[in-house]
Formats: C-alpha cells, structure tokens, sequence
C-alpha cells in the first residue's frame, strides 16, 4: 500500500483538479521497490477522463508550486515532457505561496510559444489549409495534439505542413468541400480594405509594385477580423494614422499587409479611443463610401 504525504493533503493552495491529480500521479507513478515513473499528461488525462488542456495547465501549476518535477525524456517521436513527484523533504519546505516559476526556458516546446509566435503559425496554418484544399479545422486538431503532448520542433512551420501531408494519407476526411472554401475566402468587404491599404501605399511610394497575389493581403485582413476581433472601422482607422502626419515615422515599418496585421495592436493603440470607447460610423454612412471618396 502508499500513501499521499499529509503535508500533500493539507495544502490550501491546491485547485480541485490538482487535487485529483495527486493521487493519480501517486497510484501511477509509484511501484513497491522502485523508483518514481514519471507520467505524462496525457496518460493522467486519459485517466482522469478531462481535457488535456487543463490537465496540463494542472500539472503546470504543481510544478510552480514545488510540488512537482519536469523530466525530459528522449522517445521515437522527440523529446517529451513528463511529470513527477519532488522528493517529500522538498515538498515540506517549499511555503504556500510560492511565485510561479519559468519551468519552460527552450522556447522550442509547444507549450512555451509566445503569443506572437502562435499567431504567426496560426495564420501560416490558415494560409496552408486553403493552398492545399483542407479543412482549417485540421488546425485544430495539431494545436491540441502539440499542446497536450508538448513536443519539440525547432520549425513549427514545416511541422504543420508535415501534419497536413500525414492527414492527406490518412483515411480521415481532410478535404474540404467546396463550400467550406468558399467560406473561408475573404468577404468582399476585406478585399476591398485589403485594396485601400494598396491604394495608400502607391500613392506616397513611387517605386511601389502592386502585389500579385491580392488574396494573401485580403486573408491578413480576414485574420485580423476573425480571429484578433477588430472591426473594418479599425483596420481602416489603423491605416489612416499610419499615412498620417502622425504615423508617418512608423509607416516604413509597415510595407505589406502581413507586418500591417503584425504591428496593428500598436497601432489601433494611437487611434483608438479609449476614452468613448468604441468608435461608430453615423447611422447611414457606409465605410466604403468613405473609403471611395479619399
């Protein structure tokens, strides 16, 4: 038989999933005679029939807290996360409060990307499921199988273009259909903006070359409404200040949609009011009749 230590028990800073993660851990990773196993998160999710997600973030926070340990260990597959128990005396010493600690410092692993660099590979996944006629819900399924598994990659770029080979091989339904690429093309109203921003740019650089491929400048904009939540009303108040008087220091950093979705939360942050909140158009007043008459 095992037992949890007391001092485990009688913690007051422990949520209920880290509470039920505990005796999990001990019941798993603690054999008569030998030592520890360290287990991963998706072995204790599946044991514990919950999201990998917030398992995952569970054990994240055990192991801020001192409680648990991290081990990299080498596999087939790559280098792998895995979770076990600190030693008691340890655990006994560390107080309640503990700060939480950087336990992740190679930014190479999934679970220590920096929310740009997530964008950046969102978007760049987006970009490939509509290049090669799949789903965008294939996106998906890599994020949560990268997050739970937290694995390494040193070019999460080509290990998405891997996923998508692998899905096209496999026997599930990767295709979309035509009406899924069909929605998910830009509307009419994001190649129109995604066109004022050319317009802009050739009227203040002579040597400017209108862009081939207008779609790709179209699916930035799209990115910016879909998935960052900005309105048209931005996006075109965004790049007026960028042609302004005001915005004009700034403007060479920005010379293609692409470092204009990169950039806009900086630059939403010199238009937006956020004094009124939210800026409206009059009743009436279309944004493209304005757009028409500049």
């Amino acid at each position: 038989m095992i037992t949890i230590p007391v001092s485990l028990i009688d913690r007051d800073d422990l949520t209920l999933l880290e509470r039920a993660l505990l005796p999990l851990i001990v019941r798993h990773g603690f054999h008569w005679g030998e030592k520890p196993t360290p287990l991963s998160a998706s072995l204790l999710a599946n044991h514990l029939r919950h999201s990998s997600k917030e398992v995952v973030h569970a054990l994240d926070a055990l192991v801020a807290k001192k409680i648990l340990k991290t081990i990299r260990e080498k596999t087939a597959d790559g280098v792998m996360i895995l979770y076990v128990l600190e030693p008691i005396q340890n655990i006994q010493n560390t107080p309640a409060s503990v700060a939480i600690a950087t336990q992740y410092s190679d930014s190479n692993y999934y679970l220590n990307l920096s929310s740009e660099t997530f964008q950046e590979l969102h978007v760049y996944a987006l970009e490939a499921c509509d290049r090669e006629g799949v789903r965008r819900e294939l996106f998906d399924d890599f994020n949560f199988y990268q997050r739970s598994e937290n694995r390494r990659s040193f070019d999460w770029h080509a290990e998405f273009e891997r996923w998508i080979r692998r899905s096209l091989s496999s026997s599930a339904p990767a295709l979309a259909t035509s009406s899924q690429i069909e929605e998910s093309k830009p509307s009419g109203e994001q190649f129109e903006m995604a066109q004022y921003f050319i317009r802009r740019l050739a009227s203040v650089d002579p040597q400017f070359e209108e862009p081939f491929d207008v779609m790709s400048w179209a699916r930035q904009i799209q990115y910016l409404i879909q998935s960052e939540n900005y309105t048209l009303l931005d996006i075109k108040s965004g790049i007026d200040w960028l042609f302004s008087a005001k915005g004009d220091w700034f403007r060479p950093n920005v010379p293609d949609a692409y470092h204009l979705r990169k950039h806009f939360k900086r630059l939403i942050a010199h238009t937006r009011s956020f004094r009124d909140g939210a800026q409206k158009l009059p009743d009436g007043i279309n944004i493209f009749d304005i757009i028409g008459r500049e």
